[in-house]
């Protein structure tokens, strides 16, 4: 990017920032479609592993979604492009950049599933209640 003119900047260990500060994400599987989905930025899951991999993993799982936003929303809110080549990445990434109806929709049920996920600290919470129901000297 950087011979194109374009600035580039590295934020190494910064990643909730840079989703932050993207217009759209390219991510990958795990938690970080998650994380994009809290920092409520517009991004297409990519998924690429080797052919085996791949078909192993379709007879192993059942699942209707790999990406976790999609999951807890129990629909397709980002979409998965699964052993693609970058042509439909930019493609889909692409029609989300500027303002319009598929961006809307994106941004819309992206704060659906981060209403779903209730607020952020779930592991402060969990922290707490342990030692609250230590403290109380509960069995």
């Amino acid at each position: 990017l950087a011979a194109s003119g374009l600035p580039v900047e590295i934020l190494e260990g910064r990643s909730q920032e840079v989703m932050e500060r993207s217009r759209v994400c390219l991510v990958a599987s795990g938690t970080a479609t998650l994380e994009c989905a809290q920092a409520g930025t517009p991004r297409v899951a990519v998924y690429r592993v080797t052919p085996l991999t791949y078909f192993l993993g379709r007879l192993l799982v059942q699942a209707p979604f790999i990406a976790l936003p999609n999951l807890v929303a129990g629909r397709e809110v980002v979409p998965e492009l699964i052993q693609t080549g970058p042509e439909p990445v930019a493609r889909a990434a692409a029609a989300l950049l500027p303002e319009g109806p598929p961006r809307a929709a994106m941004l819309e049920s992206l704060a659906a599933v981060r209403r779903a996920l209730g607020p952020a600290g779930a592991s402060d919470r969990a922290a707490q209640a342990v030692l609250e129901h230590l403290d109380h000297g509960s069995p």
